[in-house]
């Protein structure tokens, strides 16, 4: 059917209709064959390219088969930072930066018109002016007349803006140009995304193997290093082995670890003060008979190891200048390389090891130095053990006659433990979900261990005081029965790291105590107690959950003084509490000044709730920097208490013992509502809606339902916008990776406050979980920025961190910055913003009053 304009006229009515039926159709046939030609080439383009610019250069080339885009541009928006980056574009007239730009530079534009609206936009001379004239935009250019834009969304959040730009308007655009430029921005987001996640899990896959490498080669050393000791023990052990095959085996084993043809050891006789070299291999062979002689200590390069009392490094340069500065009066002048350390077994020197090379290509280093040093400290032991065993024999006769005696009280004590056994095994009971010993048993066992001590003062026993550090959070965030279960695994594996004949009990909730005797010294005790510590430092998998917990210790010695188990317990339980207060994860052994220190921390404890209820707490800011300008962008609020009682009190002299009695959350609440309310008092005065404040939050907080609601109250009841404030955590937050606490995380996003995971890069950093999780900003801790102009490595770990947080679409701020190099230096590696003593310190309201005042014009508000 001809449906041009002149046959479309001579048609009748009826076929009119059929004719513009038949055209729509035709119209709509040619719009989806569009669409399904584009969508076939984007999906070519996602499955060949593996790079944003690539990709982004793909998209222009299929647009520009369907549009005309004489110009083109994609522009990428942060809203943490209000700022725009436009990592690809097309135009001639005006080169662009890639470099973050603020957004507010493009106020009263069509693109920032897009962003805000988040809706597609045809602008032509019509629409711009109507725009204009409502002051919804600028007036623009005329060369403006034919532009196109469209909004990139994903999951609800504005993302940035595509446009294209035409000059010719003979060509104008039209609702379908911008109906194919609609659904190519829908499908260049989905390839950002899905190239986004090549690119982290590319990066988590090469900086793991980069990890397991090193582990591996760490291993082998260690395994070598561990092997060669376990070695030196055995020849030290073996009665059997003539001297001469001990030291040549001592020299083997140390060949294993360096490069060590010539080899000798001199023992040294302090007394007499002569020189015995009792083993060399000497490959040069020259005078070997006269230089390694028995002699009369000289200066020599032995003897100035032993008069330095340290090992020496020496190459032929160095041992020429001792020469002639006359520390020693000969040498060999073949010898390349020389290593010696001194042989010392509990602070008396043994003598001399010595290894040589007589080759320029074989050099020593100073690890191998080092690593000389630690074997020589076991060699040492070994030789001293040997020489020690010839007495040990002589007086084995003694030794039995003692062993008989010791033998029979053990006897006659073992015959009274098990008539006290026999006694309990009719009247106590045992804990009745890990199958220990129960606080009466243990208490009855202490009481007869301390009336043996009174027939017996010789004998030495420690009590062992636990409590579980984080068990609460495995309570609260995984259920009681998973804490149940990893109560029973705790209970097993104490068992299993003491004797036999130790007790290990259980007293209640996460509480045990464990009763060691007949020890021969305190260091069984403190041995017993790192074992402990480092073994519940270690994650435990409970119910396929990581968890971790570690372990608080008070460690009590018996002594004359205590005369029952009540008074023991107490001073083992305030050790305990001690060990907490110093910040976990360790043991405490008890001494008398702790009675003082807990009735202080119990003063404390009732001053802090007191100053919660009088809202004594008040928050001090420190100004967040853009690093580029120098403007202020935020503060972070900081919890400080002036107490109407003690006067001011140093953070930390209370938060700890307030996160120990979980009366951190109220503080924080309390600090968050106040900061709210003093930036409120800001944007009253100065109308400075664009700075922020930063808060700290505990990390119990997220384990709570109700965290976002609460925030929200506080918002609503303040008068603050949710974009105006920012949530700090840190990582142990995110350790057990729950639903509540993700659920809070993103429920806190959707009311529109911004999330920032505070000293990142220590505790329990993974590179791999940062996206799951919604993070807007990576702070750095302080420990890799201060003095950061003078570590390399620091730098470097910085830069990562910084391209890691640009891959998943995060900002960063540095924190601790107390030098100009050392901002000029986050700068450079495009780390946007800071703070540290360099920029402020934290400050009262006032003050952080006043630096608003002179940073900015206040008239400009």
């Amino acid at each position: 059917m001809d449906l041009s304009p002149q046959n479309f006229n001579n048609l009748t009515g009826s076929e009119k209709e059929l004719a513009k039926e038949v055209i729509d159709l035709r119209d709509k046939y040619l719009k989806l064959e569009s669409r399904h030609t584009i969508l076939c080439q984007l999906d070519k383009l996602a499955d060949n390219i593996d790079n944003t610019h690539d990709f982004l250069k793909g998209i222009y080339q299929i647009l520009c088969g369907v549009i005309r885009a004489e110009k083109f541009h994609v522009a990428f928006f942060n809203p943490t930072f209000d700022t725009l980056t436009f990592p690809y574009f097309v135009d001639d007239t005006q080169p662009i930066s890639n470099i973050p730009v603020a957004i507010d530079d493009y106020k009263g534009s069509l693109l920032k018109y897009v962003i805000d609206t988040k809706k597609p936009l045809l602008a032509n001379k019509a629409s711009i002016n109507k725009l204009v004239a409502t002051s919804k935009i600028n007036p623009v250019d005329d060369n403006i007349f034919q532009w196109l834009g469209a909004p990139l969304i994903k999951d609800g959040y504005i993302m940035g803006c595509i446009s294209v730009q035409n000059s010719h308007i003979e060509k104008a655009y039209n609702e379908h140009d911008l109906d194919l430029l609609t659904f190519i921005s829908k499908h260049l987001v989905i390839g950002l995304n899905r190239l986004q996640e090549l690119e982290i899990l590319q990066t988590a896959i090469d900086n793991r193997t980069s990890e397991l490498m090193q582990q591996i080669r760490d291993r082998e050393k260690s395994d070598l290093l561990k092997d060669s000791l376990y070695k030196i023990s055995e020849l030290a052990n073996d009665a059997d082995l003539e001297i001469s095959e001990f030291y040549s085996n001592v020299h083997k084993i140390v060949g294993r670890l360096i490069n060590a043809p010539n080899f000798y050891i001199a023992k040294y006789s302090e007394k007499s003060d002569l020189l015995t070299f009792v083993y060399y291999v000497d490959h040069n062979g020259k005078n070997i008979n006269t230089s390694l002689a028995p002699r009369k200590a000289g200066k020599h390069l032995t003897e100035l190891v032993i008069s330095r009392g340290k090992a020496l490094l020496l190459n032929t340069d160095d041992i020429e200048k001792l020469y002639q500065e006359g520390e020693i009066g000969t040498y060999d002048k073949n010898t390349a390389a020389w290593l010696g350390v001194p042989l010392i077994h509990t602070n008396h020197l043994l003598g001399v090891m010595v290894i040589q090379s007589y080759q320029k290509k074989v050099s020593y280093t100073s690890q191998d130095r080092e690593l000389l040093n630690y074997v020589s400290d076991h060699i040492s032991s070994a030789i001293r053990r040997r020489e020690l065993a010839a007495i040990e024999r002589q007086s084995h006769g003694v030794l039995e006659q003692k062993v008989k005696i010791r033998t029979l009280a053990l006897e006659e004590e073992i015959s009274q433990r098990k008539l006290v056994e026999k006694q309990l095994t009719h009247t106590a009971s045992h804990d009745g979900l890990t199958g220990l010993a129960n606080r009466d048993i243990f208490i009855d066992l202490l009481n007869h261990t301390i009336l043996s001590t009174k027939h017996f003062p010789e004998h030495l026993f420690a009590i062992l005081f636990l409590d579980l550090d984080r068990f609460k959070i495995v309570n609260d965030s995984l259920g009681h029965h998973a804490g149940d279960s990893l109560l029973k695994t705790v209970a097993k594996e104490l068992v299993s790291m003491v004797r036999s004949k130790d007790t290990v009990a259980r007293f209640g909730g996460d509480e045990f105590v464990i009763l060691i005797e007949n020890l021969d010294s305190k260091q069984e005790a403190y041995d017993v107690a790192e074992r402990i510590t480092k073994f519940l430092s270690a994650p435990f998998v409970i119910e396929d959950h990581p968890v971790y917990i570690g372990t608080s210790i008070g460690i009590l010695f018996n002594n004359e003084r205590y005369d029952n188990a009540d008074f023991m317990l107490r001073d083992a339980d305030t050790a305990m509490y001690h060990a907490k207060e110093n910040g976990r994860g360790r043991y405490e052994v008890f001494d008398s000044s702790m009675h003082s220190n807990i009735q202080n921390a119990l003063s404390l404890e009732l001053d802090i709730r007191n100053a919660i209820k009088a809202k004594e707490f008040t928050p001090y800011f420190q100004p967040i920097v853009d690093l580029e300008t120098g403007a202020i962008k935020g503060f972070e609020a900081l919890a400080r208490w002036e107490s109407k009682k003690r006067g001011f009190v140093f953070p930390n002299d209370f938060i700890p013992l307030a996160e120990e009695r979980n009366l951190v959350m109220p503080i924080d609440l309390q600090i968050l509502e106040k900061s709210c309310r003093q930036l409120k008092k800001w944007q009253t005065k100065f109308g400075c809606d664009d700075i922020y404040i930063s808060c700290n939050l505990y990390g119990d907080h997220f384990f709570s339902l109700s965290l976002a609601e609460d925030i929200s109250k506080i918002l609503e009841k303040v008068g603050v916008e949710a974009s105006r404030l920012r949530i700090e955590l840190t990582e142990r937050a995110l350790l057990n990776n729950s639903d509540v606490v993700l659920g809070n995380m993103k429920a806190l996003k959707k009311l529109g406050v911004r999330i920032l995971l505070d000293d990142f890069g220590t505790g329990y950093s993974s590179l791999s979980y940062l996206h799951l999780f919604p993070i807007d900003v990576l702070k750095i801790d302080r420990s890799f920025i201060t003095n950061v102009h003078d570590h390399e490595s620091h730098q470097a770990i910085i830069k990562t961190i910084i391209d890691l947080a640009t891959n998943l679409n995060m900002a960063t701020v540095g924190e601790g910055i107390e030098s100009l190099e050392d901002a000029e230096i986050l700068n450079k590696m495009e780390c946007r913003y800071g703070q540290g003593y360099y920029f402020s310190k934290p400050m009262k309201a006032s003050e952080a009053e006043k630096l608003l005042f002179s940073t900015f014009d206040v008239k400009q508000f």
